[in-house]
Parts: structure tokens; C-alpha cells; sequence
């Protein structure tokens, strides 16, 4: 597998493909909107390629100071099940060069049928083989709760280092207002 930075063309390419494919349309952001970010240096795309130059799969960060949070990720449909998830959320968190890096996942405990309960805790599952660590710390976002993961990268931070580096992330990119409105986390 090769990973590497998306340039802006790949991004498009990505964002119109698989993105809006794998995401529902309430959970995109407007694709000028991560193109400015990239451009302001705040976001960074990654791809992975097998070696007959197959696409594979995608990860999109948001990047503040030193912390980055899983903006976007998946493989592509034909190519789950093979373990090339969990080897590239390694790589590309590595690619990332964030010292504090937050996943955000849908929180099993908030889910509203056993259905979807199911789901979350097979996504958490996930997470965590690829090495992804539980932080206890629940957020509401946008009205949906949210359970924060951390990819340890040299250490583990505490729960008020991952609330606070989360806070940090959002008041980065969002209006101060939207923010207060729409960010919160659960003590």
C-alpha cells in the first residue's frame, strides 16, 4: 500500500466519488469549504493506493496547532474486509504529524435502536484494533453525540486534554457564536 498526500484535483476527485458516496449528505461539508482549508493549511487529505495503482482508500484531517481530528474516512466498498483499513488509519495518522490526533464516533450509548447500537459499537471496534483508545470523553456536536477516541502518537492525553484540544479544534474553524451554540461537551 501507498499512502500519500491528495493533491486538489485528487480531492475533487475523492470528494465527488466516494465521499458523497460513503457520507449522507447532512454529514458533508461543502467541497470549497475543505479546499480552502487545505489552502490555509488547516486540512490535510490522504490516500492510499495498492500497487497495481488502485485506489483504496481515504483519510481527511482537520489541523490545529498540534492536534488533528478524523474528519473522513473510508475504503472503498470492493476493498473492506482486508485489514486495509486498519493499517492505513495508522499510516495516515502517522502522515499527519499531529502529536494529539481525535476521533470522533457516533456514541453507542446515545443510539436510539439496537440497530444502530450494533452499528456504532462495530465502528468502536474497529477503532480500537487499529489502536485507537476510548477517552471517555462524550460531546454533543451539531445535536449528534459523540463518543472521542485518541491514536496514540507518542502519548496518551488525559480526558481534559482531549475535551480541550477538541474545544480548540472547533473554535478554530467555526464562528464563535456556531461554536457555543453547537459544541459541547458532557461532564
Amino acid at each position: 500500500m501507498q499512502t500519500r498526500e491528495l493533491t486538489i484535483d485528487e480531492v475533487r476527485k475523492v470528494y465527488r466519488k466516494h465521499i458523497c458516496r460513503d457520507f449522507p449528505s447532512d454529514e458533508r461539508k461543502p467541497l470549497s469549504r475543505i479546499e480552502d482549508s487545505i489552502r490555509e493549511g488547516r486540512y490535510l487529505c490522504i490516500g492510499a493506493w495498492d500497487v497495481d495503482g488502485s485506489f483504496l482508500a481515504y483519510a481527511f484531517f482537520v489541523l490545529v496547532g498540534d492536534a488533528s481530528l478524523l474528519d473522513y474516512f473510508a475504503v472503498v466498498p470492493d476493498k473492506r474486509s482486508e485489514g486495509i483499513g486498519t493499517a492505513f488509519i495508522q499510516e495516515a495518522v502517522r502522515y499527519s504529524r499531529a502529536e494529539l490526533t481525535i476521533i470522533e464516533i457516533e456514541d453507542p450509548e446515545a443510539a436510539s435502536t439496537e440497530e444502530e447500537r450494533t452499528e456504532r459499537e462495530r465502528r468502536l471496534r474497529f477503532y480500537q484494533n487499529a489502536g485507537c483508545v476510548n477517552t471517555h470523553v462524550r460531546v454533543v456536536t451539531f445535536g449528534v453525540g459523540f463518543l472521542l477516541l485518541e491514536y496514540p502518537v507518542k502519548t496518551l492525553h488525559n480526558e481534559n486534554e482531549i475535551a480541550e484540544g477538541y474545544r480548540a479544534i472547533y473554535r478554530a474553524i467555526l464562528p464563535k457564536s456556531m461554536f457555543e451554540k453547537n459544541i459541547g461537551i458532557i461532564e
